[in-house]
């Protein structure tokens, strides 16, 4: 069974970003109301995949990164 997936990014006022992988949607706004980000995360990308693992694949290249290697 595939679960939904988002890719979200945040800049800071010193213009660093932050970046996450979500599957729990209505996590984002609680992390913004505790004060978790630095900055307004933006959405990016929605997407499905039927593991973890293949969610972060999908990340990586959505990014350019290459391969995802996960750890043991």
């Amino acid at each position: 069974m595939s679960t939904k997936y988002e890719i979200w990014k945040a800049i800071a006022e010193d213009g660093s970003a932050e970046m996450g992988l979500r599957w729990d949607i209505h996590s984002i706004e609680e992390e913004v109301a505790r004060g978790l980000w630095e900055g307004m995360p933006v959405l990016l990308a929605t997407f499905e995949a039927d593991s973890y693992d293949e969610a972060c694949q999908k990340y990586n290249d959505h990014f350019g990164w290459g391969k995802y290697h996960p750890m043991d």
